[in-house]
């Protein structure tokens, strides 16, 4: 909407990853270096951990722009909640080979003989897995087990695990800690400094092509800051915001008027600016690429509630309710997944229910495989109002698979979404 006037040929302020807009921070070289030297001395682990939002995935999407050698053969698993034979199925299948049908051994067959032919001919093969935080530790376990296939000098398979701080959490339990020992190379991207933060929006703004004056005042700069705490996907969201904010005034210098103009459209002029400076928003507003809950739907579902969801977050705020039972006014959900494990779906609900929404899960029989659980998000009395949420969370590229279900109404729902006293 403001190319035009700002002469850019594409939005500089994005919040999908994007390589070509890598801003080398000290920090984000270091992360690419202590990985490529991993890979090219054939270190079994790796894990890089951050909060979310510092440019983790970005980091790895540059990473193998690096690693542009027809020697280094690469998978990369973008959804680690999978069970431990469809997560191998994934890994063959971004080999660019065809899983075969049958059990755990013969799929660990199938990978061990493509890793001796890549080794016999002098390559390498490496799978990269984002999200990491969200394996459970039955699987991280089996991934233990995938490292011990090698020859007698060296690894057949390096395994890089991308993740928020939560995994060394799990990294750190006395169960893992085989795993951990193996773990070699190891870095923590951290957010942007004050001056980095000033060179991130101009290197972004130089990409897309600007080349005008657009000016920020020192005063604005230190209010995007104080906000964002210097970490990219938030300094994005409010950069994004601020622009749009000064074309509509034609104006060409951003100062804390035009910052503050931009908060209070991000949050719908509905809540006070001291939210923006707590831990609860950096978390609500940074969940994302690689986090369960987008924050672009996470507005809309709180700052810009429905009829129903407001009494219902009522209720629960009073005290006067801790689950909804046969409500029969609701009749729309967001369908985003559905695991065979009731314990996996019961993960991501409370993850999606800790950044403050609406999740549940319901047990559906299907007639050929049997019992599934499904993950539901939202709660609604129309389908349009369900179609919304679905095309937002689909168009984040977070569940790009939501769709709009009916919820049966024989079925009890579980506890309703959990709303923390600060709201």
């Amino acid at each position: 909407m403001y190319e035009r006037y700002f002469g850019l040929k594409e939005k500089p302020f994005r919040i999908t990853p994007d390589p070509r807009f890598l801003y080398l921070s000290e920090k984000h070289a270091e992360a690419l270096d202590h990985l490529f030297y991993g890979i090219t001395q054939g270190e079994g682990f790796m894990v890089i951990s951050g909060d979310v939002g510092t440019g983790k995935t970005t980091v790895i999407r540059s990473l193998l722009e690096r690693l542009d050698d027809p020697n280094i053969q690469t998978s990369i698993v973008l959804n680690p909640l999978l069970e431990i034979d469809d997560l191998l199925r994934a890994i063959l299948e971004d080999f660019g080979l065809s899983p075969q049908s049958g059990s755990k051994k013969i799929l660990i067959d199938q990978l061990n003989a493509f890793l001796l032919d890549i080794n016999q001919k002098g390559g390498k093969a490496v799978v990269i897995i984002d999200e990491s935080q969200n394996l459970a530790p039955d699987i991280l376990e089996e991934l233990r087990s995938l490292s011990n296939l090698e020859t007698f000098r060296e690894k057949l398979l390096q395994i890089v695990l991308v993740g928020q701080l939560e995994l060394w959490t799990k990294l750190n339990s006395p169960n893992l800690r085989q795993l951990k020992q193996r773990i070699s190379v190891s870095y923590r991207l951290e957010p942007l400094a004050l001056e980095e933060m000033k060179g991130y929006i101009a290197h972004r703004l130089t990409i897309a092509g600007f080349r005008g004056d657009l000016e920020f005042s020192p005063q604005a700069y230190r209010l995007i800051f104080k906000v964002s705490r210097g970490i990219p996907r938030l300094i994005n969201l409010l950069c994004d915001r601020t622009l749009l904010v000064l074309y509509l005034e034609q104006k060409m210098k951003v100062t804390t008027v035009q910052v503050q103009k931009a908060l209070e459209s991000l949050r719908g002029g509905k809540r006070s600016f001291s939210i923006f400076e707590g831990k609860w928003f950096r978390r609500l507003a940074l969940a994302g690429g690689g986090a369960l809950v987008f924050f672009a739907a996470t507005l809309s579902l709180l700052w810009l509630p429905s009829k129903n969801q407001t009494s219902l977050e009522a209720d629960l705020i009073a005290g006067e309710a801790s689950k909804i039972q046969n409500v029969s006014s609701v009749g729309y959900s967001v369908h985003i997944s559905s695991f065979k494990k009731k314990k996996m779906a019961e993960q991501v609900v409370e993850k999606i229910r800790q950044e403050g929404l609406e999740a549940f899960e319901i047990e559906v029989q299907l007639p050929e495989t049997g019992p599934w659980h499904r993950v539901l998000v939202g709660q609604f009395e129309n389908k349009e109002e369900a179609q919304a949420l679905a095309n937002r969370l689909r168009e984040s590229g977070i569940f790009p698979f939501a769709l709009v279900t009916t919820i049966p109404q024989e079925k009890t729902l579980v506890k309703a979404m959990h709303r923390r006293s600060n709201l």
